[in-house]
């Protein structure tokens, strides 16, 4: 399992690691609906928004991601989740053709 999941309660931990797993698995579609469930029960978690944005990323879905992602930008990240915040973000930004946005967070990204 993983440990970012820990913290949250057992029904929503079960939702991200399966979401996780289906991540993992290829099926990005099951994934962010299973994140999107799960932020739906506990809103606002830094690792379940990661996590749909990258399965929103997978899905060849930038918007749906960044948007996820902005509701990260003004809280606190844990030290594990400051970089890949960064990196999804440019990656979300380059598939909306936001070239100078994206070069912005790569830099946050090396600085993190």
């Amino acid at each position: 399992m993983d440990d970012s999941f820990a913290q949250l309660p057992p029904p929503v931990q079960a939702l991200a690691v399966l979401a996780h797993a289906h991540r993992l698995q290829g099926d990005a579609e099951r994934a962010a609906l299973l994140f999107a469930a799960a932020d739906a029960l506990q809103p606002d978690q830094p690792q379940l928004l990661a996590g749909w944005a990258a399965a929103e990323l997978a899905r060849g879905r930038p918007a749906p991601a960044l948007q996820a992602l902005e509701r990260l930008a003004f809280q606190p990240l844990p030290p594990s989740l400051r970089r890949a915040f960064h990196l999804l973000r440019a990656q979300a930004l380059v598939g909306l053709d936001r070239r100078a946005e994206a070069r912005a967070a790569m830099r946050a990204a090396a600085d993190a």
